[in-house]
C-alpha cells in the first residue's frame, strides 16, 4: 500500500499575501488620516478586504483539498463537504492545464455515468504542480484498476 497523494493549500503564500495587504492597508490608512484626504481611505479599505480574503486560505490549511490512494479519491466539494469515489466508480480523471488567464490548472474527476464531475485546484496556491499530479494519479489509477 503506497502513501496517499494529497493536494494542499500553500499556507505560506496566503500568510504572506494577507500580511502584505494588511501592512499596505495600514500605511494607506495612516497616510489618509495624516493628510486628511478622504479618497485615500478607499485603497486602505480595499487592501483590508483583500487581506481578509487571503485569510480564507488559512482556514483551509488543516485539511487537504484532494486525496488519492489505492482505493480511490476524496475531494472537497463546492459546498465545503467531501466527495469520495472508488477508482471503479470513475469514468475519467485528468489534469487540465491552465487555459488563458481565466482557468487555473485543476484535477477533474468525472463519474462513470458522465453525469457528475468534480474539480480540485492546482497551481501556485497549492503544493502540487500539474505535472506531478499527472504522474501520481496515473501511478495510483493503474495499480488500483480492478
Amino acid at each position: 500500500m503506497s502513501a496517499p497523494f494529497e493536494i494542499r493549500r500553500r499556507v505560506e503564500l496566503f500568510v504572506i499575501l494577507a500580511a502584505l495587504c494588511f501592512l499596505l492597508a495600514a500605511g494607506f490608512g495612516w497616510f489618509a488620516y495624516d493628510r486628511g484626504d478622504v479618497y485615500l481611505w478607499a485603497p486602505a479599505a480595499l487592501l483590508a478586504v483583500l487581506g481578509a480574503g487571503n485569510l480564507r486560505g488559512l482556514r483551509d490549511s488543516r485539511a487537504p483539498l484532494f486525496v488519492a490512494d489505492d482505493h480511490g479519491v476524496r475531494l472537497r466539494s463546492a459546498d465545503g463537504g467531501w466527495v469520495g469515489l472508488l477508482w471503479s466508480e470513475m469514468g475519467e480523471i485528468r489534469v487540465e492545464r491552465r487555459v488563458g488567464l481565466r482557468h487555473d490548472p485543476r484535477v477533474k474527476v468525472v463519474s462513470s455515468d458522465g453525469a457528475r464531475f468534480y474539480t480540485s485546484p492546482l497551481g501556485l496556491a497549492t503544493n502540487t504542480s500539474p505535472g506531478e499530479a499527472e504522474v501520481q494519479l496515473a501511478r495510483r489509477r493503474s495499480t488500483a484498476a480492478y
